[in-house]
């Protein structure tokens, strides 16, 4: 579903199986799709985009990490000629303890070529300015991508409507989560578009999410 002029967001929201959010941002001649969830569910991304009237094909591919539900469909999609994007410590991450946990969850580990090695600062794309924010909690080399233009930010497994990323899997940190929590926390936000769960809309809104979270979380993690 279209959620603004360039933005379309994919929500997963099936309760019989675990996936992600995806998120498009069509940016000029350019499109970009983050987090594109697990292989075998990616239909109903597909499906997103041909009622979207999407019809170009992908560009660009950002995987905030490398959890399962949220990277496993990249391998396809590098194969009809996306570029792969993901923060180098996350990749190295995922060489070692990221696969082993694949693995312990009975999948077999997505065996990604990982094009471009994003680390914090920019992101040109097209017509569009990113900012790429390393936001290690979730995962030692989560990364959140910041839309200024748009007010908008893509938070991964960060961030949720009214919750947080979890921080018991393998390299799991609370206090770095939030650190990073904090961080994200000054930007100028209209909208906060997350890993799972609903998006989070409105400036008023936005801000009254991060209080919530410091409030409610902050002590249990």
């Amino acid at each position: 579903m279209q959620l603004s002029d360039s933005i379309y967001a994919y929500p997963w929201t099936s309760m019989q199986a675990n996936n992600c959010n995806t998120y498009v941002v069509r940016c000029g001649q350019k499109t970009m799709m983050i987090d594109p969830g697990h292989a075998q569910l990616y239909g109903h991304v597909e499906n997103g985009l041909t009622a979207d009237g999407i019809r170009e094909a992908i560009d660009l591919v950002v995987l905030t990490h490398c959890h399962p539900d949220h990277m496993e469909a990249a391998a396809m999609l590098q194969r009809t000629g996306a570029k792969l994007a993901m923060g180098l410590l996350e990749a190295e991450f995922y060489e070692g303890e990221g696969k082993k946990l694949a693995s312990m969850m009975g999948m077999n580990p997505a065996d990604l070529v990982i094009d471009i090695f994003l680390d914090e600062g920019e992101l040109e794309l097209g017509e569009e300015k990113f900012q790429v924010i390393h936001t290690p909690g979730h995962t030692p080399g989560h990364m959140c991508l910041h839309m200024p233009g748009a007010k908008a930010l893509f938070s991964g497994d960060l961030i949720f409507a009214q919750g947080v990323g979890r921080v018991d899997f393998p390299g799991g940190d609370g206090q770095a989560l939030k650190d990073s929590i904090l961080k994200v926390g000054k930007l100028d936000l209209d909208t906060v578009l997350p890993g799972h769960g609903p998006v989070v809309n409105g400036p008023d809104q936005v801000r009254l999410n991060f209080e919530m979270i410091e409030k409610a979380y902050f002590g249990m993690i």
